[in-house]
């Protein structure tokens, strides 16, 4: 990112007894990032209407009547919709992170795309519409959780040793990681490459 990208508070009323806070982009920063991000895929940005359920309201029903958008590999949306959390803001901080989202991303499309896709009952051209909040939790988990411990460790059985106690590897149906790594499963052996490059990159970005 060659400028820097102010984040925009986004404020809701859900009922009188609920306030939404979240964070967006104006949409010229979106624009410059869709120019900036062709290399990982994304094609053009978007000014759409969203509705559905996903990790920035805890799975609850919530609709935006115009929301900053990219259009990626010409199947998906993503939102440029965020909860108001530290590892939001870092995203606009630190460039390596837009690589790791990206790269994370294609990972669940291809092996676990029902976690990141969000169910939409609107799809602006029949697009499927990609969890932004959830990928940038997982990010925080791996560069901001993970990296230091995982840095430490010396070999796989030291790593299926740790993520037995803390569950890194994202196993099982919703937030619920019920099975240990399991190094002959190629989804996790593949989720585990991704995640050490993006602690690699990580690291080559200090």
């Amino acid at each position: 990112m060659g400028r820097k990208i102010q984040t925009v508070g986004h404020h809701k009323i859900i009922s009188e007894f609920r306030h939404l806070s979240g964070l967006t982009i104006a949409v010229d920063d979106c624009a410059y990032l869709a120019r900036s991000f062709r290399d990982y895929g994304v094609d053009d940005y978007i000014i759409a209407y969203y509705e559905g359920s996903s990790y920035f309201t805890r799975y609850i029903p919530y609709y935006v009547d115009l929301l900053p958008c990219w259009e990626y590999k010409k199947e998906y949306l993503i939102p440029l919709i965020f909860r108001e959390m530290p590892d939001t803001q870092k995203m606009f901080k630190e460039s390596y992170r837009w690589a790791a989202f990206f790269k994370l991303l294609d990972w669940y499309l291809t092996y676990q795309p029902d976690k990141v896709l969000i169910d939409c009952q609107k799809r602006p051209g029949k697009k499927r519409v990609v969890d932004t909040a959830f990928l940038i939790f997982r990010l925080w988990e791996i560069c901001d959780g993970a990296a230091f411990p995982i840095g430490n460790l010396n070999n796989l059985a030291e790593f299926q040793h740790w993520d037995h106690i803390f569950h890194l590897i994202d196993t099982g149906k919703s937030f619920r990681r019920t099975k240990d790594f399991d190094p002959a499963r190629i989804e996790d052996l593949t989720q585990l490459e991704v995640i050490l490059a993006i602690i690699k990159m990580r690291y080559q970005a200090m």
